[in-house]
């Protein structure tokens, strides 16, 4: 019998899934949305052509155990041919335990748990997920591939902030997020362009949720993303790097609790509070010419892009290319001109052409000091490859 690997990513109300092949060939892929509410299902097959939808009434429980129960019921009826080999979950944080994915045992979950405060909007759903499947098959062997592990080769300084340095042996430092994602980047420059995957590269992972990472020879040196989620460019409803000074004056002026301010940090800052209009970047640019706040918010978030990217070339001492990647950075032609317009002072220039042109990669112009590229990520094949690894 043929076997497949499951790939979960679970957040709060949602629970996407992909399925591969051990051949790293994709099957299918899905998602369930509102779990807190009422649920709805619907999967893909590997071509984009819906195969499958289903929706729970408001009437029935809503729990990621029903919802689990549906899925592996779906997978197993539909894909009759195969057995499940493994799973491979998304964790958010590995904190400094983990600098590579892990087969999840007893100890593993433990350590999972320790570092809850460190992701608490995150990692419980996470963790939810994890023991239900652990409980309900058992003999389904289980990895957990964390965003964190990736920038565990990041060094000193990159690592600090300027706070009491007890709070740093606690475990407050910088952590960065989006690993699984510049994993793959860096892969693919191994297995594409050899001939400078060993060079420095700045890459922006640009989408709802935002990030950039300096990378040599393929490893982590430093990234905008710190202890948390929240640290570096702003993104779809988070606000980047501010001054702490403004939460103070929430506090103090505005009557703001703990509560208030998460939710002022995680869903009503970015792009969305800057423009007033949205929090999705294609809205914002299809209504550049007609929406003041659309306007306003695009161009602050480029600018802040090309601000992180020079930023990060001092921590490299200069850098040989620039990669975007994600929903924004791999998909959106005027953001990565304007972003590469803002760093012409540098030498950096694209060819307009080339970067209009999807499914072309190298898009700097032929006098550019510096290489310009734009790689689709895929972060559902690393936690493919990973789990196959350890699971074996």
């Amino acid at each position: 019998m043929k076997e497949m690997i499951l790939v979960i990513n679970a957040g709060s109300s949602s629970l996407k899934f992909k399925i591969f092949d051990t051949h790293t060939q994709a099957i299918a892929s899905g998602q369930v949305e509102g779990i807190d509410l009422a649920p709805s299902f619907k999967a893909k097959d590997a071509e984009g052509n819906t195969i499958a939808e289903h929706k729970w009434s408001e009437k029935e429980a809503h729990n990621h155990a029903l919802v689990l129960d549906y899925l592996f019921s779906w997978i197993m009826e539909t894909y009759k041919d195969y057995t499940i080999k493994a799973c491979g979950h998304r964790v958010v944080h590995g904190g400094t335990i983990f600098s590579d994915s892990a087969l999840i045992t007893d100890k593993v979950v433990a350590d999972i748990e320790s570092l809850i405060p460190l992701a608490p909007l995150h990692q419980p759903h996470n963790l939810r997920v994890i023991k239900l499947l652990r409980e309900k098959f058992p003999n389904i062997p289980q990895v957990a591939v964390f965003d964190t592990a990736f920038h565990q080769t990041m060094k000193g300084n990159a690592t600090m902030y300027a706070i009491p340095y007890s709070l740093y042996k606690e475990g407050v430092r910088r952590y960065g997020m989006h690993g699984t994602s510049y994993a793959y980047i860096a892969k693919a420059l191994k297995d594409r362009y050899p001939e400078i995957a060993d060079k420095k590269f700045v890459i922006a992972h640009i989408g709802s949720g935002a990030s950039l990472c300096a990378i040599e020879n393929g490893k982590s040196v430093m990234t905008t993303m710190g202890f948390t989620a929240l640290d570096g460019v702003s993104m779809g409803t988070r606000p980047g790097s501010i001054d702490p000074g403004i939460l103070l004056y929430l506090m103090e002026n505005k009557g703001y609790g703990v509560d208030e301010i998460r939710d002022f940090l995680y869903y009503k800052s970015g792009v969305g509070g800057l423009s007033e209009f949205s929090s999705n970047f294609y809205t914002l640019e299809c209504n550049l010419e007609s929406n003041e706040g659309a306007k306003r918010a695009y161009e602050f978030m480029s600018y802040r892009v090309a601000e992180e990217i020079a930023r990060l070339m001092v921590s490299l001492g200069g850098a040989d290319g620039i990669i975007f990647t994600a929903g924004v950075g791999e998909n959106s032609a005027h953001f990565r001109s304007e972003v590469c317009r803002q760093l012409s002072y540098l030498g950096v220039k694209i060819d307009e052409s080339k970067n209009g042109t999807r499914g072309t990669e190298q898009i700097n112009a032929s006098d550019s000091k510096i290489a310009v590229f734009a790689i689709p990520t895929n972060e559902e094949l690393m936690i493919v490859l990973d789990t196959m690894r350890l699971s074996k």
